[in-house]
């Protein structure tokens, strides 16, 4: 060392005894939870205190989750009930016109096809007189184009039902304008031709192919209002659409009918509560098993 260097500083006292650590290294830290420790762990906390476990989530409402037919009614029944004319009167105005241009219909098939008339039968050797009506087949095609023409009014006027109830499920307002915006429309009056000729044609085939055909294509018109697609996409996506999801479209199917054949039982006032719900019911099916949100009950 030389001469004029100051000599180095002596290393540090250790204050809990022992031998120094070595000189240029930091000493470590004292135990006992001292500067430089661990802080301590939190105190067991009780209920809603530090510590203690969140609360559960509430409930989610009415709309959201899983889908079930029956939720499907309840929740048509909590919209409808909410604000009962929103559906009713639109409703109300179509099933007018409906009910108007169907007796037209009857009393037409009835002048021609249905009609009955004088003859003479043979009956255990003696020749008499009485009335005799259509042939099975005759009755059936009567039927069968009675169905065609008010199936085609009616998807065409309901094409704006549906239109609404999509809003309802959306949370918007449903609008009257809505029925003659879409009775007009090109590609509402094109799918609803179609229906109409498919499930006349099932019902020639002695009724039950025509219920699977409408089960079928029950949808049809809700893509055509709601994506606006091509009347044959439309169609494609309805058949789809009940087969992908078969077991929630069928039993919804079968409440549904359960719900209108009740109404009807209530000398008709009942469909006045059946058709609303049933409809808006019908929008929810579509949204959530398509994956899309509905609007909570309020």
């Amino acid at each position: 060392m030389s001469e004029g260097t100051p000599p180095p500083p002596p290393p540090p006292e250790n204050p809990e005894g022992g031998a120094p650590p070595p000189y240029g290294q930091t000493p470590p830290p004292p135990p006992g939870g001292g500067y430089g420790a661990a802080p301590p762990p939190p105190p067991p906390g009780g209920p809603g205190g530090y510590g203690a476990a969140p609360p559960p989530p509430p409930a989610p409402p009415l709309g959201s989750g899983d889908y079930s037919p029956t939720d499907a009614f309840s929740y048509g029944w909590a919209k409808f009930k909410a604000k009962p004319g929103e559906l009713l009167v639109p409703m109300l105005v179509v099933l007018v016109i409906v009910i108007v241009l169907e007796v037209i219909v009857q009393i037409i098939l009835r002048a021609s096809l249905l009609g009955t008339h004088d003859c003479t039968k043979t009956v255990l050797g003696t020749t008499v007189q009485t009335q005799c009506g259509p042939s099975f087949f005759v009755s059936l095609l009567g039927a069968g184009l009675a169905g065609l023409v008010i199936s085609l009014i009616t998807q065409a006027l309901g094409a704006g039902l549906i239109k609404n109830a999509l809003h309802i499920a959306d949370g918007q307002p449903a609008s009257m304008g809505e029925i003659g915006k879409y009775a007009g429309n090109g590609k509402v009056i094109t799918a609803a031709l179609i229906v109409s000729v498919a499930t006349f044609i099932g019902t020639l085939l002695c009724y039950l192919p025509g219920i699977i055909v409408g089960f079928l294509l029950n949808w049809t018109m809700f893509y055509v209002v709601d994506q606006g697609m091509e009347p044959m996409d439309a169609v494609k996506a309805s058949v789809k659409f009940a087969v992908d999801n078969l077991g929630n479209t069928v039993v919804f199917y079968l409440l549904g009918i359960v719900a209108f054949v009740v109404g009807a039982i209530l000398c008709l006032v009942g469909l006045l509560v059946a058709a609303p719900v049933v409809l808006i019911g019908a929008a929810y099916t579509f949204r959530k098993l398509n994956g899309q949100q509905v609007s909570p009950v309020a």
